[in-house]
């Protein structure tokens, strides 16, 4: 059964979709379209499945471009869901889901300054392609199928070259993937000349500029905290933040992180008074056993994937005696979760902004302080 109906985005959803209303009352969530825009929809129920076409954009927002990528105006590629609006409604619109975020807590300013990106494209430093030895590209919107790309606007230079010279190679058997894989995956980075196939690499900032952005941030910020004796950094990498730490005037740093590649590689920089520890922080028994208790005045920095602080019980004792929290967050539902466990923990957000690590797309990451009265 299908039925037709003009309606306007009242929104965007987390996942950057617009958020409509249908006449009948069902919210729809529509890829490729803007708040205040009015469309001509076509909606078809197949038993539970319900399925929305755009058939014509009746009143475009004054806010949408033409995107920079044929892969993304052809609707082939997800990678970049608002590549089609300007780069300033963009930051305007993550900024207001902060504030919204914000108010829901009651208890925190969100911070004027969002922190843009400098280069909203040829900014990223590494990416992940998948083939299947005939396409080489990312996965394609909507679908598990690959978009094959020649050429990524988002990348930076030398990673566009990588592109070029690994799509020389195709058909490439050796990329063929075995029956229980759907593709195989090549990983590059700007940084390291070597291709990874099939292998995970260690955990690095996508954005150069933005994470010396945040490098800064956090040096203000704990040299204007309280001194402590010692810092426990939880998801430490490969030491990205750690060497910051390791400046400070604390004694004793312990770095926490569960890739064994990336504690050999945080080990072998020899940073001052960092003992490196490889410990599952999504593990309630790895952080029993393996997290030590830390006496004296202490300060607590993280920056954990998207699932934040899953195992919260195993870690109130370590959040309840922390003087202050400095909390790197890159989902906005599973920060201000986290913001409640640490009120329970007795701290109080003092700082929170916002900041744009991967233009072209809905992510933002939350820098944020958190002290005890």
């Amino acid at each position: 059964m299908a039925d037709s109906f003009s309606a306007t985005v009242r929104d965007v959803s987390s996942d950057g979709k617009g958020i409509i209303e249908a006449p009948d009352g069902q919210v729809l969530f529509v890829a490729g379209v803007w708040p205040g825009e009015v469309l001509q929809l076509t909606r078809k129920r197949t038993g539970r499945d319900v399925t929305v076409r755009v058939d014509e954009i009746l009143e475009a927002s004054p806010s949408r471009i033409l995107p920079r990528c044929a892969s993304h105006s052809a609707g082939v590629c997800g990678g970049c869901p608002w590549m089609f609006v300007d780069y300033d409604a963009q930051v305007e619109q993550k900024h207001r889901r902060l504030e919204r975020s914000l108010l829901r807590l009651g208890h925190v300013e969100a911070k004027r300054d969002f922190a843009i990106a400098p280069r909203p494209f040829e900014y990223r430093n590494r990416a992940q392609f998948k083939s299947d030895g005939k396409a080489l590209g990312y996965v394609a919107r909507e679908t598990h199928d690959i978009a094959d790309i020649a050429e990524c606007p988002i990348l930076t230079p030398i990673n566009n070259r990588k592109l070029r010279a690994l799509r020389t190679a195709l058909p490439n058997s050796a990329w063929t993937p075995s029956k229980k894989r759907q593709w195989t995956t090549i990983d590059i980075d700007d940084e390291r000349e070597r291709v990874m196939i099939d292998q995970r690499q260690p955990f690095r900032q996508g954005n150069s500029d933005q994470n010396t952005f945040i490098i800064n941030w956090l040096k203000d910020c704990i040299s204007e905290l309280d001194e402590v004796d010692s810092i426990v950094e939880l998801f430490c990498g490969s030491g990205n933040f750690t060497k910051v730490l390791a400046e400070t005037s604390a004694s004793h740093i312990v770095a926490v992180e569960g890739d064994d590649a990336s504690i050999a590689q945080l080990t072998a920089q020899g940073l001052r008074g960092v003992t490196g520890i490889r410990a599952n922080l999504f593990s309630e028994s790895d952080i029993r056993t393996l997290v030590p208790n830390v006496n004296g005045r202490l300060g607590v920095v993280l920056d954990p994937p998207r699932e934040g602080l899953k195992e919260r019980a195993a870690l109130t004792t370590l959040f309840s005696n922390a003087r202050w929290v400095v909390y790197i967050a890159c989902d906005l539902a599973t920060w201000e979760r986290d913001c409640g466990f640490l009120s329970e923990c007795g701290l109080s957000p003092q700082e929170a902004r916002g900041l744009d690590m991967f233009p072209q797309t809905p992510h933002m990451e939350i820098l944020s302080v958190f002290t005890r009265a």
